[in-house]
């Protein structure tokens, strides 16, 4: 009983699609990244289908796929290109659970 009368629970809520692209141009500034409205747009529909850690942790190597492309500001097509490469945590566990018997156990 002690222990429950010092918790305290704080309901929290899932982020809007309208946050996470805050958040998002938010982390890109502060990362020094250049991504237009469009993109930044795109990067919400991703954090809002996987998780927004997800679409932070694209960001870099997007800006490194402009980059290698000669362009300064990360484009939709670029993002699309990453999020392809890279899986989130929810998506790389289910397939390694479909895939388990071509693992070493």
């Amino acid at each position: 009983s002690d222990l429950l009368d010092r918790l305290v629970i704080i309901r929290t809520l899932p982020y809007t699609p309208e946050e996470m692209i805050q958040i998002l141009a938010i982390r890109a500034a502060v990362e020094n990244i250049q991504v237009d409205e469009e993109s930044l747009a795109a990067l919400g529909e991703i954090g809002n289908r996987t998780s927004l850690r997800h679409a932070v942790q694209l960001l870099t190597p997007a800006a490194q796929l402009a980059k290698s492309n000669g362009l300064e500001k990360v484009t939709k097509e670029d993002l699309q290109e990453i999020d392809a490469l890279f899986l989130d945590a929810k998506a790389s566990a289910k397939l390694l659970a479909e895939q388990a018997d071509k693992y070493i156990s």
